[in-house]
């Protein structure tokens, strides 16, 4: 590890002591083992339920592009513009990984489908199908009064979280456009900073300073507003908290 890297675990304990930097590092590693569990089975979730959910939307549109599950190849407004970019990228991917398989393999030869594309879609990908950061303030300018993007949500994205107001309820707002919205914008911040956990760990980056709870809470909670089975499967599964529990205390 270099000086720098250590400096880091070392500042964390107080202490010079290399014996306690690498307790602690070792702890980090022990941690982002069990977070890859986790996240991995978030992630391939909810690739699958906003799968399903475009797909479904996209069948059914009158639109051009539209009347089609595959999405990834054709999509209608304002999919379209959204899912371009990732189309391509996904397509490409598909195509190298068919022709990386081994004679064997029992798809060999054979051209890439759409669960081969939606295979590909990374964390990244997701995120960017869903609303993030903040809500315009100023809806004045756009013909519905939200966006492509939040059009998206309403009509489609939101499908992917069923089991939403039982994790969520409504409350004195009612399940209005004006709350399904905001919602949207919990959910996909929800996503992005399990995204993000999810590169540093991926990465091997320190997270000592990282809310591990807040987070482990966020993916219990998104897998609840998929699939309330699924998430209690990942709970018991998870060691996460177990782990968090043995942090070296110096």
């Amino acid at each position: 590890m270099s000086p720098a890297r250590l400096a880091l675990y070392r500042a964390e304990c107080k202490d010079p002591s290399d014996y306690r930097a690498g307790a602690l590092y070792t702890w980090q590693l022990e941690l982002h083992a069990a977070w890859y569990e986790v996240l991995g089975l978030v992630e391939m979730l909810l690739r699958h339920s906003l799968d399903n959910a475009l797909a479904g939307w996209n069948t059914s549109s009158s639109l051009p592009g539209g009347g089609t599950p595959d999405w990834l190849l054709s999509s209608a407004r304002p999919l379209n513009s959204l899912s371009r970019s990732m189309s391509s990228d996904v397509r490409t991917a598909a195509k190298k990984a068919a022709a990386r398989r081994a004679p064997t393999h029992p798809r060999f030869g054979a051209a890439p489908t759409h669960d081969d594309f939606v295979a590909q879609l990374t964390f990244g990908n997701l995120t960017h199908l869903l609303l993030t950061k903040t809500a315009p303030t100023n809806r004045s300018a756009r013909a519905t009064g939200f966006s492509g993007r939040e059009n998206l949500w309403l009509h489609a994205a939101i499908n992917a979280f069923p089991n939403r107001h039982d994790v969520w309820p409504a409350g004195a707002r009612k399940d209005t456009p004006g709350r399904q919205v905001c919602l949207g914008y919990h959910i996909g911040n929800t996503v992005e900073r399990l995204r993000v956990l999810r590169n540093r760990v991926g990465h091997h980056e320190q997270t000592l300073a990282a809310n591990h709870a807040a987070r482990h809470e966020d993916a219990i909670l998104l897998a609840r507003a998929i699939d309330p089975y699924a998430a209690a499967a990942i709970t018991q599964l998870s060691s996460v908290p177990r782990v968090l529990a043995r942090r070296p205390r110096f």
